[in-house]
């Protein structure tokens, strides 16, 4: 097994070139217009939603941090549009379609395209060398996470979806043109798409672990009655790999350059060791204790579920 980390490149109003995910319902923010308590509007900008906090509301830019703190509030941001909730690296905020999923997009160059927090039967990719150009890559499948152990578990527990995808080895083209359709005969979900290219690290040592955790708690009144409060859950994941001394510099250097970006990090590939993937936040330190290898302890702070 091999550390690799996707650095997802950012992604721009300019990269979109359509989608069947519209914005949202409510109106673009415009200088002249008034907005009253509780409205809510979006910016074509930030691709952002915003409530207003007052009554009388004009002239008040909502993208401005200064209207949205300090002592007068007159903006709350409220979360990403529909359509942008799949590039904000939250996996609980969700782009959701009651209809096929069909995006289309110019990024640039990348070999690898990472997809959490699903919610759709199947998937279809494209990439073509330019719009309208030569197909370099396709792939389509099912989204079925099942892995039944027996007949009994076959026939008779509930299949399991699969709410990751990894797709790798895209050949890199500039003009690249991605297409990707989430199918489902339910309202499809996506909360992740990660786009760049893995970033390797060093084989993995044993003792990787998966950690699931929970925000729940159990609170009691004053009355002595209890009761679980219900908050999301995630999973963390930890591990140690060994990188080659004269890959320190560029590991350490990555490292830095991730602390503050969620990003996918693997551990493995396989579909029986999903636990070892996780998109999140890491964090972790090297030790040069060893005259040709460093230790790298690393973990990854799993961004909540939806």
């Amino acid at each position: 097994m091999t550390l690799s980390a996707l650095k997802p490149i950012t992604i721009s109003t300019a990269m979109v070139i359509s989608s069947t995910a519209p914005e949202n319902d409510y109106p673009a923010w415009t200088s002249g217009a008034t907005f009253s308590n509780g409205e809510f509007c979006i910016s074509p900008v930030t691709h952002r939603v915003y409530q207003s906090q007052l009554a009388g509301n004009v002239n008040r830019d909502p993208t401005d941090i200064r209207n949205r703190s300090g002592a007068v509030i007159y903006w709350t941001d409220y979360g990403p549009t529909n359509r942008w909730a799949m590039f904000d690296a939250e996996i609980s905020t969700q782009t959701t379609l009651s209809v096929p999923l069909t995006v289309v997009m110019q990024p640039g160059a990348f070999t690898d395209l990472y997809f959490d927090g699903l919610d759709a039967s199947t998937i279809a990719v494209t990439v073509k060398d330019s719009p309208s150009g030569n197909v370099v890559y396709s792939y389509s499948g099912s989204l079925e996470g099942s892995e039944p152990s027996d007949y009994d578990e076959y026939f008779f527990d509930p299949f399991s979806p699969r709410t990751d995808l990894l797709l790798s080895g895209i050949e890199q083209y500039n003009s690249a043109e991605l297409t990707y359709t989430l199918s489902s005969s339910t309202p499809v979900k996506c909360g992740v798409v990660a786009i760049g290219s893995l970033i390797n690290f060093g084989p993995v040592l044993q003792g990787a672990k998966a950690k699931p955790k929970t925000y729940s708690y159990i609170k009691t009144d004053d009355l002595g009655v209890t009761k679980i409060v219900r908050r999301k859950a995630t999973t963390d994941l930890s591990l140690t790999a060994l990188v080659d001394r004269a890959d320190a510099n560029r590991v350490l250097s990555t490292m830095e350059a991730m602390l503050d970006i969620p990003a996918f990090w693997m551990a493995s590939s396989k579909d029986d060791l999903r636990g070892l993937r996780r998109f999140g936040l890491a964090s972790g330190e090297l030790s040069y204790d060893h005259p040709t290898h460093c230790i790298l302890s690393l973990t990854v702070q799993g961004i909540l579920n939806g």
